[in-house]
């Protein structure tokens, strides 16, 4: 479970963190190597983490995942979805801000949805994506993605995970799958 923050652990996952406030069972720079062999992981998840990296060291992040994955491993991703969010801000603004208020909680001086998308795209990440170009890169680092939806997976080891769900949130979900090729 990269980049599990205090708040997002998961019971009989191994969770991983850069902050040891956070008390991860392992601490670790996740846009670096990750601490795990080749070829050993069944299962990854990662929430809300991806967007925190500039793209090259998402790449970076995608090609470790891709590396450590068995051939048969899954790796469940969610991150905020830029074309939702931007959708939001155009056809649902009166939403996106009572969504902020009840998940985010960061007060709003204009309490308008476009300081919700500033405030959002700032302090939500580094690089966003919408599903194509998450597919891109991820294809780039030798996965196959495709969106799912929440808390649904044909793995019941990542069913019933995800901790934002769609009505309260602007996350896309998504499942990745090492290519052959990709090795």
């Amino acid at each position: 479970n990269f980049g599990c923050g205090s708040d997002g652990k998961l019971p009989g996952w191994i969770n991983v963190d850069l902050s040891p406030d956070a008390a991860p069972d392992v601490v670790a720079d996740l846009a670096k190597d990750l601490p795990f062999a080749t070829g050993s992981v069944d299962f990854i998840h990662t929430e809300d983490f991806i967007a925190a990296l500039e793209l090259d060291q998402a790449k970076h992040f995608l090609r470790e995942c891709a590396r450590i994955l068995k051939p048969t491993g899954v790796m469940r991703v969610l991150t905020p979805d830029l074309a939702r969010l931007c959708q939001s801000y155009l056809e649902q603004p009166a939403w996106l801000v009572a969504t902020w208020d009840r998940t985010v909680g960061v007060p709003l001086a204009t309490r308008s949805a476009c300081e919700v998308v500033n405030l959002g795209v700032r302090l939500a990440g580094r690089f966003h994506y919408d599903a194509p170009t998450f597919r891109q890169v991820a294809a780039e680092c030798g996965l196959r993605a495709e969106e799912v939806s929440w808390n649904q997976s044909e793995h019941p080891e990542l069913r019933n995970l995800d901790l934002r769900a769609p009505e309260s949130s602007v996350s896309m979900y998504l499942q990745c799958y090492p290519e052959a090729t990709g090795r």
